[in-house]
C-alpha cells in the first residue's frame, strides 16, 4: 500500500467501505452523524514527501540509525519518528500532511482532534513538530482526550462490540416496561421506546464523569430506573411531557406575560425556577471546556427536583387556577429545558415510557 501496490489498494478500499458501511449503521443508533469520514490512512503520499522536504529544509531532521527524526526533548517530549529507516512512512507524518491537507481543504478556524488520552505524547509531539515548521494555523489545533471504559462485557462477563451492548441495553428496557401493563399498552412503538432507554442509560453512563477519567463499566448501576442513571432522567421527562395530557381544562395556556408566577412562592418551586436560569451557563461551560458532564450533572439535579415536587406541587387538584397554571407553566419551562439538554447529549426525549 504504501509503494502504491493497486492490487493491494483495491482490497484496502473495500475493506474501509464495508466498515464505513458499519460505522454509520452503529452512529445512526446512537443519534450521531457524521458529513466525512476521512483518516490518516488516505493522506496522499505527495503530502507526507512534503512534510518531510520542509523538515529537511528547516533543520529539524536528524538521523538516527537509518530513522529520521525530530529532537523534542527541550520541550520534554522526547524524540519523534517522521521516518522509519526502511523508508516507510510513520502516524505522525501521515498526522502531519492531513494536518496541512485539511486546512488547504477547508481554510479552518479551529480543528479538534478527539482522541484518547493514552495519545496524549503522539499529539503533543505532533501539535510541536506543526508550531516548528511554523504554519500560522498550527496554534489553532487541540486535543480533547479522553478516558477508557474498563469492564465493557455482556451481563455474563463476554467483551463484546458496542452494538451488542445497546441490543442487550434494548432488551432489559423492554422487559422492564412490560412489568407495568397500563402503562406498556400506551406506547406506541415499544421496540423503539426500550431500545432509545438503553442508549439513554449507556450515554449518561460515559458522560456522568469527566471525560479524562477512566470509569468502570456497570450493568447494574446503568440500567436502574433509581438514583443517578439514563433511565432515571428519561422517566423525569416523560413525568413532566404527561402534564399537559393530564390537565386538558388548563390548556392552552396564556402567554407567558400573563401567567402568575409571583404565586410560585414555595421554597421547591423557586428551587426549580432557579436551576432552570443556570442553564445557559452549564452550556457555556460545556463549550468552553468540551466537557459534557457538567450538562449530565445539570440533569441529574434537575431530575432530582422534578421528583421531589411532583407530589406537593400539584397541577390537577389545585384549587386555586391561576396557581395551577403557574406550575403547569413552571413544569412545562423544566420539559422543555431538559429535553433540550438531553438533545445536546445526543439523546432522544421520550413522551412516554
Amino acid at each position: 500500500m504504501e509503494d502504491g501496490e493497486e492490487s493491494a489498494l483495491v482490497h484496502w478500499r473495500k475493506w474501509r467501505e464495508l466498515s464505513i458501511e458499519k460505522y454509520k449503521e452503529e452512529y445512526a443508533r446512537l443519534n450521531v452523524h457524521f458529513d466525512v469520514y476521512s483518516g490518516e490512512s488516505q493522506v496522499g503520499k505527495e503530502s507526507q514527501d512534503q512534510a518531510l522536504d520542509r523538515l529537511e529544509q528547516m533543520g529539524l531532521v536528524k538521523d538516527s540509525d537509518g530513522a529520521k527524526v525530530v529532537d523534542l526533548e527541550e520541550w520534554k517530549l522526547g524524540r519523534a519518528v517522521v521516518r522509519k529507516k526502511d523508508g516507510t512512512s510513520i502516524y505522525l507524518t501521515r498526522d502531519i500532511g492531513g494536518a496541512v491537507e485539511r486546512y488547504e481543504k477547508y481554510k479552518f478556524d479551529k480543528m479538534i482532534y478527539v482522541v484518547a488520552s493514552q495519545q496524549d505524547l503522539h499529539l503533543a509531539q505532533f501539535f510541536k513538530v506543526l508550531n516548528l515548521l511554523e504554519y500560522p494555523w498550527a496554534a489553532t489545533l487541540e486535543h480533547v482526550n479522553f478516558g477508557m471504559v474498563q469492564g465493557m462485557s455482556t451481563r455474563k462477563g463476554t467483551a463484546v462490540f458496542l452494538d451488542q451492548i445497546i441490543t442487550e441495553a434494548g432488551k432489559v428496557m423492554h422487559e422492564q416496561m412490560k412489568t407495568n401493563e397500563e402503562k406498556y399498552k400506551t406506547i406506541e412503538d415499544p421496540e423503539y421506546t426500550s431500545r432509545e432507554i438503553g442508549i439513554t442509560a449507556i450515554k449518561i453512563q460515559d458522560m456522568s464523569a469527566k471525560r479524562i477519567n477512566n470509569y468502570t463499566f456497570n450493568w447494574s448501576r446503568m440500567l436502574s430506573f433509581e438514583g443517578d442513571t439514563g433511565p432515571y432522567i428519561q422517566y423525569a421527562h416523560v413525568r413532566l411531557a404527561s402534564i399537559e395530557r393530564k390537565n386538558p381544562n388548563l390548556v392552552p395556556l396564556p402567554s407567558s406575560s400573563e401567567i402568575k408566577t409571583d404565586l410560585l412562592d414555595e421554597p421547591k418551586a423557586r428551587e426549580i425556577a432557579f436551576m432552570l436560569a443556570t442553564y445557559p451557563e452549564v452550556v457555556k461551560t460545556a463549550l468552553q471546556r468540551h466537557e459534557p458532564s457538567g450538562v449530565v450533572t445539570f440533569s441529574m439535579k434537575l431530575a432530582h427536583m422534578i421528583a421531589s415536587a411532583w407530589e406537593t406541587l400539584l397541577v390537577k387538584g389545585e384549587p386555586n387556577e391561576d396557581k395551577a397554571r403557574a406550575r403547569l407553566f413552571m413544569y412545562i419551562c423544566a420539559r422543555d429545558v431538559l429535553g433540550a439538554a438531553l438533545r445536546l447529549l445526543s439523546i432522544t426525549p421520550l413522551e412516554r415510557m
